[in-house]
């Protein structure tokens, strides 16, 4: 047992911090690509495993440096997928690139609804997103994307004259947010 203890501290950290580094990020990534600013409620979900794998990468490099005083590049391995993940998420990349994938989708399903077909948005996959349902209001339209809010309905609307002087009646306090074009996201209460 000792052994293997002291060989453990004798290495750089390595395999499984990385691993479990980029695990973390990846998590935080999922949450942070759904479509309203709600995200942050799933990405605290991340906020304890982070701090675990900082605080064994912080003992590991710490402990091999006291024994070696050598450097390893195992040592930035960690680091470097940390801040990629923060880069990633302070320029929006999870949730533009998401939307982007999904996007001509939902431009089909606006005009299946705008045309008045039988195009049920209820509990079907558009793009990458589930959606549960669609509220409208004269021609806008608000897509409830599943598992996006904590407590309201979120989603993506498509408001082709833009944001509304006056919230649409979709739910209470509704609040939007410009994706792109005539698409935003937005967060409702019930």
């Amino acid at each position: 047992m000792r052994r293997w203890w002291n060989a453990f501290w004798d290495k750089p950290p390595r395999g499984v911090l990385l691993t479990w580094a980029v695990l973390v990020c990846l998590a935080a990534l999922w949450a942070y690509s759904y479509p309203t600013p709600n995200g942050w409620i799933l990405i605290l979900g991340c906020f304890w495993p982070a701090v675990i794998v900082a605080v064994g990468w912080t003992l590991k490099t710490g402990t091999y440096f006291l024994r070696h005083g050598a450097w390893s590049n195992w040592i930035a391995a960690v680091p470097l997928v940390a801040l990629t993940g923060l880069a990633l998420l302070v320029f929006d990349a999870p949730r533009q690139s998401r939307w982007q994938l999904s996007q001509s989708e939902f431009e089909a399903a606006v005009d299946t609804i705008h045309s008045g077909a039988d195009g049920s948005t209820q509990d079907r996959r558009i793009g990458s997103y589930e959606v549960r349902g669609t509220r409208t209001h004269e021609d806008n339209i608000y897509f409830i994307v599943r598992d996006s809010g904590f407590l309201n309905d979120d989603g993506v609307a498509y408001l082709p004259n833009g944001e509304p002087a006056t919230p649409d009646p979709v739910g209470e306090g509704v609040k939007v947010w410009h994706l792109r074009g005539p698409w935003y996201s937005f967060s409702a209460g019930w």
